[in-house]
């Protein structure tokens, strides 16, 4: 199967940054509800995925493998952003993307990242065979 067809895919959306999202590794800062790095992130990657899973089959999906994030402006929660990611390059079945979060006319994270695409049932054996062989993981 080829994925060639995804490249220049585009995809925008507005999200609320709530509190969940704050910065909490330094505790002397979080009376300044920032939003964290990972939060955002989190975000970035959850458009790409809301972009794929309009054009895949039922059966597969797409992992993040790669990530590269650069965050330039401090934002607070309670603030609403863009978030667009764009389809750069696909090779085989790794998707290449370009996300960045807009508040206003602002830039305040970028990003370049790879998903793969592998077949559901693929990762369910994986995760299985790991399963098994790890004492306790998965909670058995």
């Amino acid at each position: 199967m080829g994925f060639d067809f995804l490249e220049g895919k585009r995809l925008t959306e507005d999200v609320a940054l709530d509190e969940t999202m704050a910065w909490n590794e330094d505790v002397m800062m979080l009376d300044l509800h920032l939003v964290s790095t990972s939060a955002l992130m989190g975000i970035v990657h959850k458009v790409s995925y809301d972009l794929l899973s309009r054009y895949l089959p039922d059966d597969y999906t797409a992992v993040v493998v790669e990530s590269c994030v650069r965050h330039v402006k401090a934002i607070p929660t309670g603030t609403r952003v863009a978030v667009g990611v764009r389809v750069i390059g696909v090779t085989g079945n790794r998707v290449k993307f370009r996300g960045i979060v807009m508040s206003g006319d602002e830039k305040v994270l970028e990003a370049e990242f790879i998903r793969v695409i592998v077949s559901r049932n693929y990762l369910r054996r994986v995760a299985l065979e790991k399963a098994e062989k790890t004492p306790g993981f998965f909670g058995i």
